[in-house]
């Protein structure tokens, strides 16, 4: 039987993947590829990345406009939410 601590667990690394593979669409599009933005799957992707995204994307956008350095060109906010995702999967397993 699976711990409810081990379900977080496995949801969380569902979460890494669909960032990651949110991540992989965006660049398929800056290529100028076609992500099917209808297809059901593509805008489940898009809403959980969104969802959790937009906030770290809102807070590092006020860091970098308080620190005199205006816009960001590049978007590090996948890379903060996979880090805070996986400490928080390793302080998780510390309690298991």
């Amino acid at each position: 039987m699976i711990s409810p601590i081990d379900l977080l667990v496995l949801v969380l690394q569902v979460i890494v993947i669909i960032l990651i593979i949110n991540v992989v669409f965006s660049w398929i599009r800056f290529a100028g590829g076609r992500v099917p933005r209808y297809n059901p799957i593509v805008r489940f992707i898009d809403r959980v990345s969104d969802a959790i995204l937009l906030p770290i994307r809102q807070l590092q956008d006020r860091l970098f406009r308080s620190a005199g350095l205006g816009y960001m060109p590049i978007d590090f906010s996948p890379l903060i939410a996979i880090i805070i995702i996986q400490f928080l999967i390793h302080m998780l397993r510390g309690l298991s």
